[in-house]
């Protein structure tokens, strides 16, 4: 029984690599004037609700979903990411059930995380079970800004143009423009004097 499992298993093993393979190569030929370091897994529904401009850098160990529909929300997802961003190692993007965007020129150190949609909080079904909240959903951020390593973005939150976020902090609210945030939650640190 153990071997018969050892062997199902060997067998999916080239298939799932194949397929990631594939995903990666057929996101690196639409957007050439991208840089994708392998590996990074993709996870996507339609390829159409994906807008990658040039310039942009996208580290490997990254995972990125992006479905349009999802049994969970009836809000679409979708990603952009604008002109010449870049996006770290081991980057977490979740675009289901919520809309991304990454404005031009920002930076996403590594191990970043961007949950676009989140389960609603009840007691009549398992956590894993329930809907998405659709009263809260997307991430949207401005262009030239600064996540740090380790940030977790949560749905809901706009980060506004020039922003830093200080490494490890967990964005819950709203980020003004030109404004250096950072801890658990998130709060102001102080204002950047940046025109």
């Amino acid at each position: 029984m153990i071997i018969l499992q050892l062997l199902k298993y060997l067998i999916q093993l080239p298939k799932s690599y194949i397929s990631r393979t594939l995903k990666n190569l057929y996101i690196q030929c639409r957007n050439p004037n991208v840089v994708i370091d392998f590996p990074v897994i993709w996870r996507y529904d339609n390829y159409n609700v994906i807008k990658i401009a040039s310039g942009v850098y996208i580290g490997a160990f990254s995972q990125i979903i992006v479905l349009e529909k999802t049994p969970y929300s009836k809000v679409s997802g979708s990603l952009t990411i604008e002109e010449h961003s870049i996006i770290g190692a081991w980057a977490n993007i979740r675009a289901g059930g919520g809309e991304i965007f990454i404005g031009r020129n920002s930076m996403l150190a590594q191990h970043v995380s961007l949950i676009a949609a989140n389960h609603i909080i009840s007691n009549q079904k398992p956590y894993r079970d329930l809907s998405w909240d659709e009263s809260k959903t997307g991430i949207y951020i401005d262009e030239n800004v600064w996540i740090g390593s380790g940030v977790t973005i949560l749905p809901g939150c706009k980060i506004g143009k020039n922003s830093i976020i200080g490494a490890g902090s967990v964005i819950t609210k709203n980020v003004p423009a030109n404004e250096v945030w950072a801890g658990i939650p998130g709060k102001k640190l102080r204002s950047l004097d940046i025109q």
